[in-house]
């Protein structure tokens, strides 16, 4: 568990899953963030028994009231040990849409960053956004995030029809930035 001031991340739990299921049903939560579409109880519990399996996922808590408002992931890039993706993660995150704009994902991102970067090694932290997604790609341009490049998806497949935009968050970057920044 990473304790912040006003919220903890915590493994995820299979009795989590009607939080799930209320994103998995919100249109925003699929345009926004890809999230999955969940249509009842059991998909949902299903999908919350994944991420129990994942090892960097985490359900953003609030401290107060210990109710999910979000989900906090660092994803594998690669397991070959000669690539180095081994070092590098990639982000994926959701906050429900009430809790927006109060600091919540921030604190959550932060907590996460000092655990990959000064505990875990990591050498980067790689983040996805759709293009239309503003408040996203702004959050991690205040977090230390570098804009790298745009993918089409669309030019790949039939089956996709986005762009996404990529950032980067290099480990020296974030140990440079200032302690209350990094909370």
């Amino acid at each position: 568990m990473l304790v912040g001031k006003r919220i903890f991340l915590r493994r995820f739990q299979v009795e989590d899953a009607p939080v799930l299921l209320k994103w998995g049903q919100d249109e925003r939560y699929h345009r926004l963030a890809g999230f999955e579409r969940l249509s009842n109880l059991t998909e949902a519990e299903k999908s919350a028994r994944e991420y129990v399996k994942r090892q960097n996922s985490y359900a953003l808590c609030l401290k107060e009231t210990q109710q999910v408002i979000g989900l906090v992931e660092l994803y594998e890039r690669g397991m070959d040990e000669q690539s180095g993706l081994l070092k590098t993660k990639e982000l994926g995150f959701l906050l429900s849409k009430a809790y927006e704009g109060k600091g919540y994902m921030t604190e959550a991102l932060q907590l996460i960053f000092n655990q990959a970067f000064e505990k875990e090694d990591q050498v980067e932290i790689w983040a996805g956004t759709f293009v239309d997604n503003l408040h996203s790609q702004h959050l991690l341009e205040n977090l230390g995030f570098k804009y790298v490049y745009t993918a089409d998806y669309s030019q790949l497949t039939q089956i996709f029809s986005y762009r996404e935009k990529y950032y980067l968050l290099k480990r020296a970057e974030w140990l440079k930035m200032e302690p209350n920044t990094k909370s």
